[in-house]
């Protein structure tokens, strides 16, 4: 409970207690003895307090009311932005998806790459022992 709204709401009382009337009103009015204009005046003072707590409680619902819509709006746009980063998101996880698949061909044709010049390395150490054999025997 917020007590700065307690406090706005019921003043300097914990909470809202009605107004009571006086006992000796009540003695008067029952003896017959007083005017009811005190009785009178203060009803009509209950009323006054009850239409001023009233234009209160109107007041702090209107309130709520404004700070509830300012939280929509900021809960809308929040939503918007996490769907812009999902959006980022998943055009990142294809990106690097796509960026995968490249290195993967990279690296096989880097391998036929490689396997290739082995080949080759192997038929010129071939060919280079041939010729030495080749010229050996034909010095003899």
């Amino acid at each position: 409970n917020d007590p700065t709204a307690e406090h706005y709401l019921f003043g300097n009382r914990k909470s809202y207690a009605p107004p009571r009337l006086n006992r000796e009103y009540d003695d008067d009015v029952e003896n017959g003895e007083g005017t009811l204009t005190a009785p009178l005046t203060e009803t009509e003072e209950r009323m006054r307090n009850s239409e001023h707590l009233l234009r209160e409680t109107q007041a702090l619902c209107a309130e709520s009311e404004q700070i509830g819509a300012a939280t929509l709006e900021t809960m809308g746009r929040q939503r918007e932005q996490i769907e812009r980063s999902s959006g980022f998101l998943q055009e990142s996880l294809q990106n690097t998806e796509q960026a995968r698949q490249i290195m993967k061909e990279m690296a096989y044709r880097a391998f036929k790459n490689k396997i290739f010049l082995y080949c080759v390395i192997a038929l010129l150490v071939i060919a280079n022992g041939a010729v030495i054999i080749h010229l050996w025997r034909r010095r003899k």
